[in-house]
């Protein structure tokens, strides 16, 4: 049975527990009862809001909620910016990095909101949400460290409402006559968080819901005594061999898991990869696993992205993973490899190195295994032709671009390989 809330004012109650931090706020503006609140509550001075329409329902449901959410800023003093994504642009997310829809929409919805001028970016967030969060963790097996659910703040992200009951804020959305909007897709039971929300947290008492929220502390703060594993995103994923081997087997494995969500997949990496990782790095060996290659060079530890070969049109830019190769890009200066791509045999292949792989440099032939030993670079992305390598890249890992003998002097575009920093 649910406890009934007692109390005069409901605004009270929640601005009791509410948290607003300094400096400019941007909502994450939904347009229902829980942003809708938290809209209300802000200080309009410093506050603004933006809806991304993510363009999955229907469109006269869209055309009202957009139609609504306009009207209640107004009401409440507070500038509303809106996003429109194209159609169908977060079905093709979701198919192209095997994430669930809710997933690529939330992506692409913080995308947006990130790319905003602001200082705090708020989402509404509650304690209902962080009790569902801990049910979808344990049911999915989740370790132990990702108990401590969603955090108050966590970089420009903050959460004001995060030990506010759902009952009450729906209790002063009542009082307040808030008229909000219902996303038809939250009534559907096939996503995980919905089911859970139904049927599971719906019988929970406050108390229960409380004890999920202890939970979450007290992980929250088990993991604030451990030191971070510093994990630069880049080319690849880097990290330091010393500090891994000294860090605890759950920062061990938050590691992984961090990098296995930059790489898009929704899947945890499993405990035994996790462990086929660790007996690699303290052999100073590799391990290439479905998702990734690890490769220790020294101290330092490096993630590459599995991909196939990338079949290219001449003259193209692109981006690959976390890299962009640009052609006669106003980026590129005096360390850019000069190809003449009509001088280029069949298509272009953008790979990367394997164990017998040679160029012809002005030197003369060399084995890529040697020049990787040579330059102190544990990995090589190439592009090849029908005739060989035409160019090897190195100078994102601190070496040097190589360029193939038979283009040594040609009036070529200026090419560039770089990493793309997230």
């Amino acid at each position: 049975m649910k406890e009934r809330i007692s109390c005069v004012s409901y605004k009270e109650q929640i601005l009791s527990n509410l948290v607003i931090p300094e400096g400019k706020l941007l909502l994450a503006f939904s347009g229902g009862e829980d942003s809708l609140a938290l809209l209300s509550l802000l200080p309009k001075e410093r506050s603004e809001a933006l809806y991304v329409n993510h363009n999955l329902r229907d469109e006269k449901e869209l055309e009202r909620e957009i139609r609504l959410n306009s009207e209640n800023a107004r009401r409440f003093g507070i500038p509303l910016k809106t996003v429109t994504l194209e159609r169908g642009k977060v079905l093709s997310l979701a198919e192209k990095e095997k994430i669930g829809v809710e997933a690529a929409a939330r992506k692409l919805r913080y995308e947006a909101l990130l790319a905003e001028d602001a200082d705090y970016i708020l989402t509404a967030h509650h304690r209902d949400d962080q009790a569902e969060t801990l049910i979808m963790r344990l049911l999915s097996n989740s370790p132990l460290y990702r108990l401590e659910g969603i955090r108050r703040e966590r970089g420009r992200i903050f959460r004001p409402f995060l030990t506010v009951a759902k009952e009450l804020i729906s209790a002063y959305a009542a009082e307040a006559g808030l008229t909000f909007s219902l996303d038809s897709t939250n009534s559907d039971t096939k996503y995980m968080r919905n089911y859970i929300r139904k049927e599971i947290l719906s019988r929970l008492s406050w108390s229960e819901k409380d004890t999920l929220l202890r939970i979450s502390l007290n992980v929250q703060e088990m993991n604030s005594r451990e030191k971070d594993i510093f994990l630069e995103e880049g080319a690849c994923f880097r990290f330091s061999r010393p500090e891994y081997l000294n860090a605890s087997e759950l920062k061990r494995e938050e590691v992984f898991y961090r990098i296995n969500l930059a790489l898009g997949y929704s899947s945890l990496f499993s405990r035994t990869e996790c462990r086929l990782c660790t007996e690699a790095i303290e052999k100073m060996s590799s391990y290439h696993s479905g998702r990734f290659t690890l490769k220790v060079n020294g101290s330092d530890v490096r993630v590459f992205r599995k991909k196939g070969n990338l079949v290219l049109p001449a003259g193209k830019s692109f981006t690959y993973g976390h890299l962009e190769y640009t052609v006669d890009d106003s980026d590129a200066d005096d360390k850019s490899l000069d190809i003449d791509f009509s001088l280029v045999n069949g298509p272009l292949i953008f790979r990367e190195s394997r164990e017998k792989d040679c160029i012809d440099l002005k030197e003369g032939r060399k084995k890529l295994r040697d020049l990787e030993k040579e330059y102190k670079v544990p990995y090589f992305y190439i592009i090849e032709d029908r005739s060989g390598i035409v160019a090897v890249f190195s100078r994102l890992f601190g070496a040097k671009d190589r360029i193939s003998r038979r283009f040594i002097g040609s009036s070529g575009v200026r090419v560039t390989l770089k990493g793309l920093i997230n």
